[in-house]
């Protein structure tokens, strides 16, 4: 962040709260500027930073008591699955659905924050596009977002990410080959219902929730692309290996997943996934799938 908050950074990093307090006293302007790099506000950065340390809550507080802008460090703290920070941002206020087209539950869908994603399902929190009813399972919800002739209703949502569109990009702390880079990926995406079904289904597969991929499927997914609306870009295998959901590993197999095919970014096999996400019998059934496939 900016030199101004860099003795801030250092104390939420520290968990010294009464540090922290007395720098927010001696310049209010820490909880309601905003960092030319880096994290955008000091708020997102205890969000963030702070998970876990001593006073994380506190030091929350004292922001948000300062004047702070709240309703994207909701979505911060559903990145990181910081329950405790999240909590208090909804008692203060925070907007549950979000303010822009990606809102708190799509972050804790897209990181897999599942107690942030169970504070905003107990809170009320709305579904609102294809990809979040397939991550939560809603098959209701997914066949309401079809039309009688298999179409997809506009409602249903385009792709998205964290990182949202093309002008949140251009106007985020990311260096220029970062904002390059991130605006190219954009660009690629078919934002056609094959595109959306497609996303969506990796949401469903991510998730566990077999009943929505079988739908989804019938839908008409692919299930060996790698669609679009993903950093590290794997196909639904990978998603689900990476979370060890086993029972939906063996469904996408029975259905005609590739175990071969390597994501995107890392160029890896969803063995491989379901290695770095710590599952070894998931990574070891999808190794021997692999050699006899």
């Amino acid at each position: 962040m900016d030199t101004k908050f860099v003795p801030a950074v250092a104390a939420v990093r520290a968990g010294d709260l009464e540090r922290f307090k007395a720098l927010v006293t001696e310049d209010p302007s820490l909880a309601t500027s905003r960092s030319s790099k880096s994290h955008p506000t000091l708020l997102q950065c205890v969000a963030l930073d702070g998970k876990g340390r001593p006073g994380n809550v506190e030091m929350a507080r004292v922001l948000v008591e300062a004047g702070a802008e709240i309703n994207e460090p909701l979505i911060a703290s559903a990145s990181i699955d910081n329950r405790a920070v999240a909590e208090l941002l909804l008692n203060c206020g925070a907007a549950i659905n979000g303010t822009v087209d990606w809102s708190p539950i799509e972050e804790a869908l897209y990181w897999n924050s599942r107690d942030v994603l169970a504070l905003l399902l107990d809170r009320g929190a709305a579904v609102q596009n294809l990809r979040t009813a397939a991550g939560l399972g809603r098959t209701d919800l997914i066949e309401a977002y079809f039309n009688a002739d298999g179409t997809l209703k506009p409602d249903a949502g385009k792709i998205s990410w964290p990182w949202r569109g093309l002008e949140t990009i251009l106007q985020s702390n990311h260096n220029e080959e970062g904002k390059r880079k991130l605006a190219a990926v954009i660009n690629s995406w078919s934002q056609d219902q094959q595109g959306i079904v497609n996303n969506a289904f990796v949401y469903a597969c991510m998730h566990g929730h077999i009943e929505a991929a079988k739908l989804l499927l019938e839908r008409d997914a692919e299930i060996n692309v790698v669609p679009g609306g993903f950093d590290y870009a794997g196909t639904g295998l990978h998603y689900a290996a990476l979370n060890g959901h086993g029972s939906m590993v063996e469904f996408l197999l029975e259905n005609g997943a590739n175990p071969k095919i390597k994501d995107t970014k890392v160029s890896a096999t969803a063995a491989g996934w379901a290695n770095h996400g710590g599952h070894p019998v998931v990574r070891d059934f999808l190794l021997s799938k692999e050699e006899n496939s």
